[in-house]
């Protein structure tokens, strides 16, 4: 009788990192940006519910949606995202997925 391997093509999982970076601690009276892309369209309707939270919390959220990032585009984005970073003291760049 044979004997088959099987290979399981699956990834080791990633190390994670237990130190979620620096408390933002009360956010009432901070700019929070919450930045977002057309990449992923359905991460609009995530900021959609967390804007409220936030703002229930006292914080001023400012929205941005990243443009194209060559060109003539490239340079006003590029722009828009030095003001956006500026004027946050908190800002949700992505999920981290």
């Amino acid at each position: 009788m044979s004997r088959v391997r099987i290979l399981d093509p699956t990834a080791a999982p990633p190390e994670v990192d237990a130190h979620p970076g620096p408390d933002a601690g009360s956010l009432a009276g901070k700019v929070v940006g919450l930045r977002s892309d057309t990449a992923w369209e359905s991460y609009g309707w995530v900021l959609d519910e967390w804007a409220p939270r936030l703002r229930a919390l006292g914080a001023d959220v400012r929205r941005w949606r990243a443009g194209n990032r060559i060109g003539d585009e490239g340079v006003v984005t590029s722009r828009e995202l030095a003001d956006f970073a500026s004027a946050a003291d908190v800002a949700v760049v992505g999920l981290g997925n």
